[in-house]
């Protein structure tokens, strides 16, 4: 199985709402992929601050499954990703797409109990150490293999890594969030920190 990550940005002009709103609409015309193994949408509730300039935006994060890298390419090539790619101006102001090394499979948590981290360069070895600690549950490592461009679209955003984390419920996230940025802070890494509720739609 191969895994894909994305980061969404909303358009201009938009609120959070109104592209998580147009982005639930939307899901209905990536189901629809041929070959499509798994969908989740990670919808952004809040972001948290890391020491630094901030060096990601993002309202959501998806994630997809497919049998192969191949599968995953003809399912962007088909009429159902025709259909994808007009709808997405009515709410997508960027996407950066990452092709990642290894399969970790897809974690929900519809009452926004969910962090995922985006780590830039770096060591990575304190922040994995830090949140050992932290003893989260169902945390997932994704390490980025490529970058993905959107035709059209700027270049993807840089990152290094994915952390996926569930916590017991939203006031636990903003808990275990602050201490992460503590960590990040200490490392000296560029971490961007944001909570998430999901939606599967395959």
């Amino acid at each position: 199985m191969f895994k894909r990550m994305s980061v969404l940005v909303r358009r201009e002009g938009d609120t959070r709402a109104q592209f998580s709103q147009g982005w639930r609409r939307h899901g209905r015309f990536i189901a629809d992929l041929p070959g499509l193994r798994g969908y989740v949408q990670n919808h952004v509730e809040e972001e948290f601050a890391a020491p630094g300039p901030p060096f990601l935006r993002a309202d959501g994060f998806v994630e997809l499954r497919f049998d192969s890298p191949e599968a995953m390419a003809q399912a962007f090539s088909s009429p159902a990703a025709r259909a994808m790619a007009q709808d997405e101006p009515h709410f997508l102001g960027h996407g950066s797409g990452y092709g990642l090394c290894a399969d970790t499979g897809l974690g929900d948590a519809q009452n926004g109990n969910k962090l995922i981290l985006a780590l830039n360069g770096g060591d990575p070895a304190p922040l994995e150490a830090g949140l050992a600690a932290m003893r989260l549950p169902g945390l997932i490592r994704d390490d980025v293999a490529a970058l993905i461009p959107k035709p059209g679209m700027a270049p993807p955003q840089p990152v290094s890594s994915f952390w996926h984390a569930h916590c017991v419920d939203a006031a636990a996230a903003r808990d275990a969030a602050h201490r992460i940025a503590d960590i990040a802070q200490a490392a000296r890494l560029h971490v961007a920190i944001f909570r998430v509720r999901t939606l599967r739609f395959a």
